[in-house]
């Protein structure tokens, strides 16, 4: 438990309760309630007010809100009810969802909708009834009509006034006419759906008050203030901040005839609000209007601006305060906690580039151990209190995720300040995961748009072949200007460290947004799916003058490995480098040289001063997934596949250091690791290996070996030789799964190859595997938890391939090592086993447990050289093939199980 439970407190509360009076003395209040009360003190107070209908007082607010009231319980709805409100944005609307929401529960649909989005909200909803225009919402009166949902009509009451006449059929069993539980749903949102089926989000009485209390009191609102409501109705922000906010602080609502166009005249001089709320696009599209007029200090009354939803650009920021001469303060909130945190109006506390202070003792900064984290510390905000919802609708494994122990996760990342300023730093959801470095886009977004060129922008994640995930963006260009990706680079690596820089730019005339105004990543990474092989990655870096490589490579190497007196002649590895940071510090290096870089060129080259003299001296020479570190002189060499679909050929580093230059291996990188198309099957695989084989060594015999993956392909390459008439003389297994040479798992998959599809087949023999592991390893020796993150779309083929492996059996000598998987099981498909255990579990096996693990390779290696010695001398003997029976038998160890 992180903090106590907070009381609820700082509501709207009647008339005679103190804000130190308990809960159990408050009076507890619906909206309707609260609104009634207005109307009894101020009649003649406006309520709505538009620029197409007359004022709309708080007097005729609460009739409109009893007659709407009185026909919703004629027609058998009571304060239980889920009505559906599908209305054009305008004061009609605000008008339904408000007297709905008073009575029993509104639940905006946004018109806009599609017919299967429609369908999709009504099969959720569970609605009782739909409002909808006269004559209108065709689609939507067809799906209510297929669902038998009642069909409430709003017809326009006429003669420029606010009062839609309601058409409802009677029922013959009318409601009940009781007040709603302030505790209960007053609305339900629906979040904007864009990545999944959208959640629904309930919103009770009371968050509602509290939400109010909690603007009234930040930004002192009273009676005498009007919120100019921009922001669609149908949404978290603008039914909670901009309707009823003003409705339940006595002020009043000014709703343009057409919000999605911006006029200043109507908007601030025919409406005359004090106050707006909106997304950063409709404030830049307000400066650019107001940036045109003459005066436009004079031309409005407004004492404040507040934006939220995204960062607010400094630029627009203070072009905005300048134009209008008010502050413009920027808040944070979210649809199932309302508002968070907000800057306040001088003197109140107020710092630009943050979100203001959150309200007390309702916000944790929150680490991935559930702990709080200290201040300057960025972890998931954790927010409580009487704004926060109970929980979604009909998710209880959403809510067991999202709500623990009286705490809402935000899922947004942020930090408290020393002063307790909250500042945003991106989703959880959205974080970019390059090969473990965990990048924000908001950090990449502020950058770029600090360049003068760029007007928007949005960075997203791509998939990396060896990352798993890369660095890309979207930029729109200012008005007139241009920004290439040549051009920004050198920009871009003055604001950010290397890693940041995002590898492609593309650049469009506007970005992806859904209804809330926010950027649809997903689209820009599908944009990029389908423009693949059109946009090229980053150019070569713009550098003035010769690029001084052995400078950049130690302020690289002292980035990654965390050091400053790391000097040129320090050895990477030595100083606490790892095959992974050896990835990250070979993809940096491709940027700033503009060119491929193998793994290989790490062998041999391990302090800056020897990388960067063969980084100058590297030519383009073609790929291949071989790599020697040693020449074969009279020894044949281990063919191994080091089956790591994140580093490659580094993963061997350890074993190949231990075997040193008299004991040669040849590494062999997995298909897909440089982004090569990968075989759907092991034995493809397989066969396209083995020409590089063949090339190295014309014949036999052979030596092969592999790990995990690695070392199914290299049995599939034994047969392979032994059916072209090669010897194979050890296959060396490193762990790989053994469920393919199970009997009742081969069986098991068998059966379910041609009824599932081959991602369920993936995931059957995974499950397998995974049980194999738990049963051979031992609570005293638990399994480990692979550190390095494999990149989805690589494991996906190679978890494929081997479930859809099913392997004869093969008379070849095979070593299998295993660290977690149970090596007995390859008896079936080979009566020439030996299972030598390792430490260090599956990922550390070839570090951790390296030393056994080469001491027993280097034994059968030595065996078969004396082997084959003897072999040469017994043919020059008389009794050669007596001596030649003794060496075989000795060759042919007996299998310890």
């Amino acid at each position: 438990m992180l903090l106590d439970n907070e009381t609820p407190a700082g509501a709207i509360r009647p008339e005679g309760v103190s804000a130190r009076d308990g809960p159990e003395s408050e009076t507890r209040l619906t909206l309707g309630q609260v609104i009634g009360r207005t109307a009894r003190r101020f009649p003649n107070q406006p309520a709505i007010v538009s620029s197409t209908f007359a004022p709309l007082t708080y007097q005729g607010l609460e009739h409109q809100l009893d007659a709407f009231r009185r026909r919703l319980r004629l027609a058998g709805f009571d304060c239980n009810a889920r009505i559906g409100v599908m209305m054009p944005n305008g004061p009609e609307a605000v008008l339904a969802i408000v007297a709905v929401a008073c009575c029993s529960i509104a639940v905006p649909l946004d018109p806009r909708l599609s017919q299967s989005e429609i369908d999709q909200r009504l099969d959720m909803l569970s609605l009782s009834a739909i409002v909808v225009p006269q004559g209108g919402a065709s689609e939507a009166r067809q799906a209510a009509a297929r669902r038998r949902l009642a069909i409430i009509e709003a017809a326009p009451g006429g003669r420029g006034q606010l009062r839609p006449e309601i058409a409802v059929q009677v029922s013959g069993s009318p409601a009940i006419d009781a007040e709603p539980d302030p505790r209960s749903p007053a609305f339900i949102l629906q979040t904007s759906g864009t990545t999944a089926q959208p959640k629904l989000i309930p919103f009770s009485h009371d968050n509602m008050l509290a939400a109010a209390a909690r603007l009234q009191a930040w930004f002192g609102l009273t009676p005498r203030d009007r919120c100019l409501s921009v922001s669609s109705t149908y949404y978290s922000h603008g039914l909670k901040v901009t309707v009823f906010t003003p409705l339940l602080t006595g002020g009043s609502v000014a709703i343009p005839a057409n919000s999605t166009i911006v006029a200043l005249d109507e908007w601030l001089d025919v409406l005359r609000p004090t106050w707006y709320s909106a997304g950063p696009a409709l404030h830049t599209a307000v400066l650019d209007k107001a940036q045109s007029l003459e005066n436009a200090q004079a031309a409005h009354t407004l004492r404040f601006v507040v934006s939220g939803g995204a960062p607010l650009p400094r630029n627009v920021q203070d072009g905005l305060q300048h134009a209008l001469g008010v502050p413009v303060l920027e808040h944070y909130g979210s649809s199932e906690a309302a508002q968070i945190a907000a800057n306040l109006l001088p003197p109140g506390p107020n710092r630009q580039g943050t979100c203001g202070r959150p309200w007390p003792d309702t916000v944790a900064i929150v680490g991935e151990d559930g702990h709080p984290l200290a201040a300057g510390e960025r972890g998931e905000i954790w927010v409580r209190g009487p704004t926060v919802t109970s929980g979604y609708l009909d998710a209880p494994e959403l809510n067991q995720v999202a709500f623990a122990a009286g705490w809402f996760r935000t899922g947004d990342i942020g930090s408290l300040d020393e002063d307790g300023f909250l500042s945003l730093h991106g989703r959880l959801s959205e974080l970019i995961n390059r090969g473990g470095e965990k990048i924000a886009p908001a950090e990449i977004e502020a950058a770029l748009l600090r360049h003068p060129a760029i007007a928007e922008a949005a960075a997203f994640a791509i998939s990396h072949p060896r990352l798993g995930e890369d660095v890309a963006a979207a930029i729109v260009p200012r008005r007139g200007a241009q920004a290439t990706a040549a051009e920004l680079r050198p920009f871009l690596q003055r604001e950010l460290a290397s890693f940041k820089i995002p590898r492609r730019i593309l650049t469009l005339d506007h970005l992806p947004k859904g209804v809330t105004g926010k950027v649809q990543r997903r689209c820009l990474r599908e944009l990029v799916d389908r423009r693949s092989g059109h946009q090229a990655t980053m150019p070569v870096p713009v550098v003035n003058g010769p690029l001084d490589l052995e400078a950049e490579l130690l302020t690289l190497w002292r980035r990654l490995l965390k050091s400053e007196a790391i000097t040129v002649d320090d050895d990477f590895f030595a100083s606490g480098g790892d095959s992974l940071l050896a990835m990250e510090m070979l993809i940096e290096v491709e940027r700033l040289v503009g060119r491929p870089v193998p793994e290989t060129i790490m062998f041999g080259a391990e302090t800056i001063r020897q990388f960067a003299a063969r980084v100058s001296a590297q030519t383009d020479t073609p790929a291949t997934p071989l790599f020697q570190p040693h020449a074969c002189d009279n020894r044949s060499p281990l063919h191994f596949f080091n089956g790591d679909l994140v580093s490659g050929h580094p993963s061997l580093r350890r074993i190949m250091a231990l075997l040193g230059p008299d004991y040669p291996i040849i590494s062999i990188n997995p298909h897909g690791l440089r982004g090569e198309p990968i075989p759907t099957s092991i034995e493809e695989m397989a066969a396209d290996r083995l020409p590089f084989i063949l090339a190295k060594q014309a014949s036999g015999p052979f030596l092969l070996g592999g790990k995990c993956n690695g070392a199914i392909v290299a049995f599939e390459v034994a047969r392979l030789l032994m059916a072209a008439g090669h010897k194979v003389d050890l296959v060396a297994m490193v762990d790989p799964p053994t469920v393919s040479a199970r009997p009742i798992a081969r069986s098991i998959l068998g059966l379910l190859k041609p009824l599932v599809s081959p991602r369920l087949l993936s995931a059957a023999f995974e499950r397998m595997a995974l049980l194999e592991r738990h049963s051979k390893v031992s609570e005293s020796a638990p399994i480990m938890v692979s550190a390095l993150k494999i990149p989805p779309v690589l494991w996906d083929f190679y978890s494929i391939a081997m479930a859809q492996y099913c392997p004869a059996p093969l008379e070849v000598p095979v070593a299998f090592y295993a660290a977690e998987h149970d090596g007995r099981a390859w008896r079936h498909l080979t009566s020439q086993l030996e299972v030598i255990q390792v430490p260090g579990g599956h990922d550390g096996c070839l570090t951790i447990g390296a030393e056994i693990l080469v001491d027993h390779l280097r034994q059968r290696i030595e065996l078969l050289a004396d082997g084959a010695r003897s072999e040469k001398r017994i043919r020059h003997s008389v009794d050669g093939e007596t001596q030649l029976r003794g060496v075989e038998l000795g060759l042919t160890r007996r299998v310890r199980l």
